[in-house]
């Protein structure tokens, strides 16, 4: 149960690290109005590639790659894409935490 409690913890707090990037990103003057591929792709062409081919080949995941990462991640412009992902990683968090807490004995005549 403390893995869970761990892994909650590292996702809020990696929720909080995109939810500043964004911010710094934004605040740097950087086009948060264009597509997140787009973006990516002129940011650090490789990383992007790595990551595809991470996902569909290393993974066996192309279908979450193709289904979900280009259409609700890659296509919506960079603002959208980084609350979109803070959110999730916030709910996961949440719920880990959640999950791993341990359980609390009822004591008494119910």
């Amino acid at each position: 149960m403390i893995v869970l409690r761990i892994l909650g913890r590292l996702l809020i707090i990696l929720s909080m690290i995109m939810l500043i990037g964004g911010l710094a990103v934004w605040l740097f003057g950087a086009d948060i109005t264009q597509p997140t591929g787009k973006a990516w792709f002129e940011a650090h062409v490789a990383s992007l590639n790595f990551s595809q081919v991470i996902i569909q080949r290393h993974l066996h995941l192309p279908g979450l790659w193709d289904s979900v990462i280009v259409p609700h991640l890659l296509t919506r412009p960079v603002w959208e894409a980084i609350i979109i992902v803070f959110v999730v990683l916030l709910v996961l968090g949440g719920l880990f935490i959640r999950i791993g807490r341990p359980r609390q004995r009822r004591t008494g005549f119910g």
